[in-house]
């Protein structure tokens, strides 16, 4: 019998009810969900009653009591999955992904060589985590000396990577993305940017197909709409198809525009933040911001204040978006050459990263050829 075969025997033990759908490994990704026969859309697939739970019930007193009060939700299941010696979950522990698997996928476990060449999303979201999980390592050190740094962020990444969103009456102080809980079964479903209704009530959390599947299919839910650069640095994958991604270009607006054009910016909560996906030339920020570079004053306060719809201006904005990407393409193309060169890390951290450089650039050519025509 395999880990995932145990897994269903311990959960059914439990009180989770698993309905058309098993655990399988799925080429590539571990271990996912797929149907076991036809299933129709609205069809109940999975319950887990919340006596099933990882949650703050179930941290241990003697663990909460010895840490700060306001430690968050986050650290203290992290302290109490590092710390717990009961066999009570071994099934469930025995198909979570190993530090092996966090090391290979995780930009927060890369050397600095490749996190230096992630996207800039990728890497504003990766110095939050690194500031974060040291924020939160060191009471737990302290409360807990003999711990090992590389035991409490390998549970930290578990909660990271693995909790639902779930709310009781005690969680009431902790922030919304704080309100946590481990579900045993239900976090082996993989994501994709459409999926399966999740709902959660006192008694237990419910997943509804969101429409029919094939005996065979994998079943996927949505983690959110996430672009692939928060894919990345989250969870460590990034999809091939992901209606939500989008390419950040402040890296080529950001330094062409003056002190005093920053300041404007600023002032009406339009400066950072410029993206591009596969569908538009640029967002509403980035169209204020070039703007800003290729009109007169007066035409983007027009602009910016809704009294034109800068249709007279798109023809001078597009041209100048088409430079901008042009150079862009330069820096995305010495950017993968340089991964390519690099013989740090593990050969699956530079092919995940040089992904999603390559989507990128897919990106930007697709939004260039639109241009043009």
């Amino acid at each position: 019998m395999d880990s995932s075969e145990n897994l269903v025997l311990w959960a059914e033990d439990n009180g989770v009810e698993l309905n058309g759908i098993k655990p399988q490994r799925i080429p590539g990704r571990g271990l996912g969900v797929i149907a076991t026969c036809a299933l129709k859309a609205g069809e109940i697939i999975l319950i887990v009653p919340i006596v099933a739970l990882r949650s703050l019930d179930t941290v241990p007193k003697s663990i909460s009591r010895k840490l700060p009060a306001d430690t968050s939700l986050h650290a203290l299941l992290a302290a109490s999955l590092a710390l717990d010696k009961t066999t009570k979950y071994d099934a469930w522990t025995a198909v979570l992904p190993t530090w092996a698997d966090f090391e290979a996928y995780t930009p927060f476990m890369w050397p600095p060589e490749l996190q230096n060449l992630l996207p800039k999303p990728a890497t504003d979201l990766l110095r939050k985590q690194q500031a974060k999980f040291e924020q939160e390592w060191d009471p737990v050190a302290e409360a807990y000396p003999d711990m090992q740094r590389q035991d409490f962020l390998y549970a930290w990444f578990i909660v990271n990577t693995r909790t639902f969103y779930y709310e009781t009456p005690l969680m009431k102080t902790f922030p919304h993305n704080d309100k946590l809980a481990l579900l045993p079964v239900a976090d082996l479903l993989n994501h994709a940017d459409v999926g399966c209704q999740v709902s959660f009530c006192p008694e237990s959390f419910t997943i509804v197909a969101d429409r029919g599947y094939s005996a065979g299919e994998e079943i996927f839910i949505s983690y959110g709409g996430h672009s692939n650069d928060f894919l990345l640095a989250e969870y460590g994958f990034v999809l091939a198809a992901n209606r939500w991604d989008e390419v950040c270009l402040d890296e080529v607006i950001l330094p062409l525009l003056s002190k005093m054009q920053k300041a404007e910016l600023e002032g009406c909560g339009f400066l950072g933040k410029y993206m591009l996906d596969a569908e538009t030339a640029g967002c509403h920020r980035t169209q204020v911001a070039l703007r800003l570079l290729c009109c007169t004053l007066e035409q983007w306060h027009r602009f910016v204040d809704a009294e034109d719809d800068g249709e007279g201006s798109q023809g001078e904005v597009d041209a100048l978006l088409m430079q901008l990407l042009d150079t862009f393409l330069q820096t995305i193309g010495k950017t993968m050459e340089d991964i390519e060169k690099l013989s740090d890390g593990q050969v699956t951290q530079r092919d995940l990263l040089l992904e999603r450089w390559k989507q990128i650039q897919s990106v930007v050519m697709q939004t260039m050829k639109r241009l043009e025509s």
